[in-house]
Order: C-alpha cells, then structure tokens, then sequence
C-alpha cells in the first residue's frame, strides 16, 4: 500500500492483480469498501468522492445524460471488472471488446501514421511525482499526452496547471480508473463528464481525446464516448511497458528497460508509428522513465517521440480548439526540439521508406549504445 498525500487530500492506494484481465493489473485507488453507496448529491462547487464511482442519480449527471441518445447504444452485458470469460468464443463478434478479442474499432487511435514516430503518453496522474518527468521532458523540449484521472485533476491541481502550461496534451482517463465495460451507460457517462469538468475547472480547456483504463472497451463504450465527443485513443498491441508492474514486485525496471529495447528492432520494419503505455502514478513508473526508457530514446536516431495530437496532425485538440497545445511544423515538415530526438518526424514517402529500410541499424546501434548505461543505472 502506497501513501500519496497533498494539500487538500490523501490518498490510499492499493494494488492488486488480476490475473484473468489479462496483461492488466487492476490498480485499486480505494478499496472497495471505503466507497459509500448511499447516494448523496455533490454539492455546488464541490465533487464526487476520490476513486469511487460517481452516483448517477445526481442532478449534474441527469442532465449529462441527456447528450446521449441511449437507442443508438448497442447492448452488450457488463462484464465483471473487465475480465474475460473462460469461454472468449461467447462474446458477441460484433461487440469489439479490446480487452478479450484484441478488436480494434476504425475510430479507435492505437497508432502515429507515420514511421519511427513514437505517441509518447502516460497514465494515471498527476501524481507527486509527475513535476520529475515534467523537468525531463522540458530539459529536452519534449512534449507528451497525459491521460488524466479526474481524482487526481482535483487532488493535484497545481501540478497539472504546470503540465499544461508546459505544452504537454492533457487527456480524459476517467474519474475512478474502472475498467468500462464493467459500468453501465449511465456511469460511463458521469466518470467521462466529471473528470472532463475537473480538467478544465483547472485548465480552462476541454479535452477531447481519452484513454480506457486498462484498454477496456468495446463498441458499447465507444458508442457513448462518441456520443459525448471524444476521440478514443488506446495503445499499440504489445506496446504495453508492464512499468505499472514494478510497483506490484512481478517485474522490474531492468525488465522494462529490455522490453524497450525488444521494440526498437522492430520499429523499422513496422508500416505505421506507434503508441506506448507508460504511467506516472507511482515513483517507480517515474524512475524507470527518467533512468532507463527516455535516456535509451533520446539517443536513438531516427525515433521521434510526439504527444498523439501532434503525431496525427491535430492542431485543435481541445474543444476550444488549440489551447496550450503548439502543432509544430505541418503533416511533411514537422520536428522535435529533443536531445538526440530532432529528427524529421514527417517527411515525403521517400524519407519514410528510408528509415523503414535503414533505420533498423541506426535504432538498434542507438540501443546497444545506451544498454551500456542501462547496465549501470539497474
């Protein structure tokens, strides 16, 4: 058990692991226990309990409700803390479930269009430790998308100000970080527009993308999501760190750091960019980051690491329109300010091909390299 505390508020936090879900673990943010259920309507100005699904008989999310037209919702049964039947040939083929059938929905963003571009993200703050990564990215001019959990929007405040003020894209990761299939209708809605109000009660903008915890969707969630105006973005398949295992002892940083490293010779031959799950809720999300992953990228050539709007092109990627957010360059000019990372991250198809063709020996010479660091650091 891990103690967070701020200002305002402290927070418990529990991990636990559910070996059914998957690669996923289920990361508790309260225990189950501790969230009430008798219904008490949120006061003006104030917000539903940290880490507990938010009640939808609240004034706020009846009159959220009503953006959503519930006939045009498929139906499909809520699963139970969004793990797999034993039986996966049971679900529905058309209910497109991430987590259990590995679909994909054309809507859904797991990917950066073009070669050797990385969507840089992380999940799950802010946290105390989140201002450490923030003073690495800066220190190289490099810029990521944050999926924000609405509980820590309102616990940590300040910090996300800095994150936003800094350029980094700020995202929808929900209110609890429950897996969504596991919700009905109604909650779905209230944990996307309470944390939705919570990011911009402190940064004045309206995000539009988000992530499901642990990738938990399916075309039940998608259709309410949409409805409500968001842009799903998950990962890459595969591209999962496991770094929100350190914590939970069933890995290691070292452990990490090699997945990385497993990636970086396959990134070339690849037909599109990729998407990484990384975290910052936890001092050892931050660590690995900080010491292994980032150092290993920054010096990597040919790999441009970009937060998704800025790897898709979106100059507009809150409902306000820009924001903080600064697209740099245009689809076929665009380049990073890192260390080591100012690489052409667009290009004609000929600059994409070339790395595709060389850039195996310039990513995997850059690996080797910092692998000699990684040995030092773990």
């Amino acid at each position: 058990m891990v103690k967070i505390a701020s200002l305002a508020t402290s927070l418990v936090l529990t991990l636990s692991v559910a070996s059914a879900h998957g690669h996923h673990m289920l990361e508790k943010r309260a225990a189950a226990s501790t969230c009430s259920t008798a219904y008490k309507a949120v006061a003006a100005g104030a917000w539903p309990a940290l880490d507990c699904a938010p009640f939808t008989q609240d004034p706020q999310v009846q009159t959220w409700l009503k953006l959503v037209d519930m006939t045009k919702v498929p139906v499909f049964p809520q699963s139970k803390d969004g793990v797999c039947p034993t039986d996966k040939t049971t679900i529905p083929a058309d209910q497109c479930w991430w987590t259990c059938q590995k679909c994909e929905a054309p809507t859904d963003i797991t990917s950066c269009p073009k070669v050797g571009t990385w969507g840089l993200t992380y999940d799950d703050g802010p946290s105390p430790d989140s201002p450490r990564l923030f003073d690495n990215l800066a220190a190289h001019n490099q810029k990521a998308t944050l999926f924000i959990v609405g509980s820590r929007a309102i616990s940590f405040p300040e910090t996300l100000k800095r994150a936003y003020n800094d350029g980094h894209h700020i995202a929808i990761h929900t209110w609890s970080h429950s897996s969504m299939t596991s919700l009905s209708n109604e909650q779905i809605v209230a944990e996307l527009k309470w944390t939705e109000k919570a990011i911009k009660s402190v940064i004045g903008v309206t995000p539009i993308y988000w992530r499901p915890p642990f990738g938990d969707i399916d075309n039940r969630v998608r259709a309410i999501a949409t409805q409500l105006g968001y842009k799903t973005a998950i990962w890459t398949q595969d591209f999962d760190t496991n770094d929100w295992n350190i914590p939970a002892k069933t890995a290691t940083a070292q452990s990490v750091v090699d997945t990385f490293k497993t990636w970086l010779t396959k990134i070339p031959s690849m037909k599109t960019g990729f998407i990484v799950l990384q975290h910052d809720l936890f001092p050892e999300e931050v660590d690995v980051s900080l010491n292994g992953i980032l150092p290993i990228a920054y010096a990597t050539k040919g790999l441009v690491m970009q937060p998704i709007p800025q790897c898709l092109s979106d100059g507009k990627p809150y409902l306000e329109g820009a924001g903080s957010f600064k697209l740099v360059g245009d689809a076929g000019n665009s380049t990073t300010g890192g260390s080591g990372n100012n690489t052409t991250a667009g290009g004609s198809t000929s600059k994409n091909s070339a790395l595709a063709v060389s850039g195996s020996v310039a990513l995997t010479s850059a690996a080797g390299v910092a692998a000699v660091v990684v040995v030092a650091l773990f």
